[in-house]
């Protein structure tokens, strides 16, 4: 009977009241399981020793036919109580993965509903917020917001989720800082493709007019010291000589074979001469 008590589904979770139909079943259900299992026992031990059937002979029947009836009476007896009747009386007082008495089953129907309701109104609230931002960030950035509407073009009837939108601020944020790349990658996740084609430009102007204003500054140091540095085409192994007379736009091609120079690479020389 302990057992019964301490069993979460005979009572009601909100107010304690127990469930009397269940304890009665499951009562029951232990009572005719126990008989079951005795008759079965004292019947086999019974066999051939008068002693144990004097002892219970007048409280279980006795006899080879009730081994029988006691194994056939709790594989059959069992599994209907406990997976047929009491499945069926616990859903009768399952409400929302709770047991409760009619009483609470209505005030936890009624929490339920309240609860359903407030979150799709926390819903409603946070999705309403989002789609101000995003209206914001479009009126407000008008880079930001060109891409959206873009976007939107694509994806009818759609927002972008919070996180293009906050990739394509820091892509704004990265294009500000001078670090194209990063930002042209960002814009590239999310194909805005002609987009990160004019990012990367502004990455290789910026490379081109380093490298043009190194130049200026290695020519000069390169006349004052009266220096002639050789300097061989990759393409058809012309030779030109780097003096104080050579000018920026002759060291751009070959005049040879029209191949345009490896800047860069013209640069290092220079420098490596130089030093």
């Amino acid at each position: 009977m302990p057992l019964v008590v301490a069993n979460k589904k005979t009572r009601c979770s909100r107010c304690g009241k127990p469930f009397f139909e269940i304890l009665f079943v499951l009562s029951l259900t232990v009572l005719v399981a126990i008989f079951f299992m005795a008759t079965f026992f004292f019947n086999l031990i019974a066999l051939g020793e008068p002693a144990v059937e004097d002892l219970v002979g007048g409280i279980f029947p006795l006899g080879l036919e009730y081994i029988a009836i006691g194994f056939i009476g709790l594989i059959i007896f069992m599994p209907i109580m406990m997976a047929g009747v009491m499945p069926k009386l616990e859903k009768r007082h399952t409400v929302n993965g709770s047991f409760a008495c009619v009483n609470c089953k209505e005030i936890l129907v009624r929490e339920a509903s309240d609860a359903k309701v407030k979150q799709q109104q926390a819903e409603e609230a946070k999705a309403y917020a989002y789609m101000a931002k995003v209206e914001g960030m479009e009126t407000s950035d008008p880079w930001v917001g060109k891409l959206i509407r873009s976007w939107k073009k694509d994806n009818p009837s759609k927002l972008p989720e919070e996180t293009m939108i906050n990739d394509l601020d820091m892509a704004h944020n990265m294009e500000r800082a001078g670090n194209y790349e990063k930002a042209a990658v960002i814009l590239e996740k999310y194909q805005f493709w002609e987009e990160a084609g004019r990012v990367r430009k502004l990455d290789d102007e910026k490379i081109i007019k380093h490298i043009t204003i190194d130049m200026n500054e290695l020519m000069e140091q390169v006349s004052t010291k009266g220096l002639a540095i050789p300097y061989k085409c990759h393409s058809c192994g012309a030779s030109i000589t780097i003096d104080k007379d050579s000018k920026k736009e002759g060291l751009k091609s070959c005049s040879y074979c029209g191949t345009v120079y490896n800047i860069e690479d013209m640069t290092k020389i220079i420098q490596k001469a130089l030093d």
